[in-house]
């Protein structure tokens, strides 16, 4: 059998899929899951189910993206809804010759819902390039936890910063006006992030934003005093409330742990009672 190539593999059809879903809370069953639709690169676990909550497993039956793959994911959570999307296990963007893989995401969220986006890491091998959008769409009283992993190369190939771009773009909105936007593209060969770089020479990147109706107070402070061996945290308020949380870790044990205390610290301040099944859910992070 002769040897795969990039040259080979760039030359397969590109996939497009992803899903949609749509969580409603009913007084007799807590939240179901609705409305579903997925298609490959993505694939729908069955959903757990504890007290009011319903836990979706979102998974890669591909093993990553290739260039000109396209992955969407689209979510409504109805009002009084409370709702968790987890992916246990990482996706890889795969090394490309040319082109880039593209994720959208967008997650609607009504009165009184919680949302909590909880994925693995996102691993950007040697030469791949991904273009990412996220949209955010919040009632007022609604409470989300959204987080985002993102490991710079395979530990086991010892790569570091050896892909070729990424490409994100955030924007968060509560009833409508704008509360955070982010668009940035980190091009190694350019030099980019060099503090990262400099820093964690290999480590991994969290980003969590957190919104809820509760004040936060000096909670803000309360993020910053956090201390994690080899990781470090930021916090910064958002101009209507919530706050966006950054953390950079030396490895993969690292950031699991800076994880794990700054999502105590929000759900603590959020009064909400997150279920056991969730964390037994998300065995990355087990």
């Amino acid at each position: 059998m002769p040897p795969v190539t990039i040259d080979a593999i760039s030359g397969r059809p590109a996939v497009s899929g992803g899903a949609r879903l749509r969580y409603v809370a009913s007084a007799e069953w807590g939240t179901r899951l609705m409305e579903q639709w997925v298609r490959p690169p993505l694939h729908l676990a069955k959903a757990y189910h504890e007290s009011d909550w319903a836990i979706s497993l979102l998974t890669s039956p591909t093993a990553g993206l290739l260039d000109g793959d396209l992955l969407e994911v689209e979510a409504t959570i109805e009002a009084g809804a409370k709702a968790a999307l987890i992916s246990p296990a990482a996706c890889r963007v795969h090394t490309m010759a040319s082109g880039h893989a593209t994720v959208r995401q967008h997650y609607t969220v009504g009165a009184g819902a919680v949302l909590d986006v909880w994925p693995a890491p996102l691993i950007l091998q040697k030469d791949a390039s991904i273009q990412q959008t996220t949209q955010l769409d919040v009632a007022a009283d609604a409470t989300v936890l959204l987080c985002e992993v993102v490991t710079p190369g395979r530990a086991a190939f010892g790569e570091a910063f050896e892909f070729t771009e990424w490409r994100s773009k955030l924007r968060i909105y509560r009833d409508g006006d704008l509360l955070a936007y982010e668009n940035f593209s980190c091009i190694p060969s350019k030099g980019d992030v060099a503090d990262w770089r400099l820093s964690f020479p290999s480590g991994s990147y969290a980003s969590l934003y957190f919104l809820c109706p509760k004040p936060l107070g000096d909670f803000v402070q309360t993020v910053h005093d956090l201390v994690v061996a080899d990781a470090a945290i930021g916090a910064s308020p958002l101009r209507a409330g919530g706050l966006g949380v950054k953390i950079l870790a030396t490895d993969g044990i690292s950031l699991r742990k800076a994880i794990f205390s700054v999502r105590n610290l929000l759900i603590t301040h959020s009064k909400i009672k997150f279920p056991q099944a969730l964390q037994r859910a998300q065995t990355f992070f087990n």
